[in-house]
């Protein structure tokens, strides 16, 4: 049973429509080091032939939109210095959403999130102490991989969200 709308805007299915919302349910920082092939410019190798990535792997369960309710989601931060431009007509989303539930090897939804070498150090400290969620705002379906416009952490759900998620809770 749908919950009543009333005036609340956050109760009309189509205010998802292209937003995600999902409960961290674990994560990892990844840290990576190896060498790299002869074929990548010596600009991307460090200190002449290695490769290097501290990325951060978040676990989570989508709890909306509805139609995605329970899906489990796999994300990765990709670290980006001051050389990424986003201007309007050089870079156009700061991550991509992918549905791979029919993809036999993985069977869930997959992000990647653009963040700045600067914000790591805060989004350790916060992933391991108040981070609950995140919010994603996307273009596109992501059968077809779809555009992160934007995306936010938060500690807790504004309390339009919050009862939307327990009206819609088994429904």
């Amino acid at each position: 049973m749908e919950p009543d709308r009333g005036d609340d805007p956050v109760l009309d299915p189509s205010f998802f429509e292209g937003r995600f919302l999902i409960e961290i349910t674990d994560w990892d920082w990844n840290l990576g080091l190896g060498l790299i092939p002869d074929s990548i410019p010596n600009e991307y190798k460090l200190q002449g032939g290695l490769i290097y990535s501290r990325a951060i792997q978040i676990g989570g369960r989508i709890l909306a939109p509805k139609i995605c309710r329970g899906e489990a989601i796999r994300l990765w931060t990709l670290n980006v210095g001051p050389e990424i431009d986003f201007a309007p007509d050089a870079w156009d989303d700061v991550g991509r959403l992918y549905d791979l539930r029919n993809n036999p090897r993985r069977k869930e939804f997959e992000a990647s999130l653009l963040l700045p070498q600067e914000a790591l150090p805060m989004t350790v400290t916060c992933l391991a102490s108040i981070w609950k969620y995140i919010h994603i705002w996307t273009i596109g379906d992501p059968k077809d991989e779809a555009q992160i416009t934007n995306f936010s952490f938060s500690a807790t759900l504004h309390k339009n969200l919050a009862s939307w998620v327990e009206a819609t809770e088994g429904a």
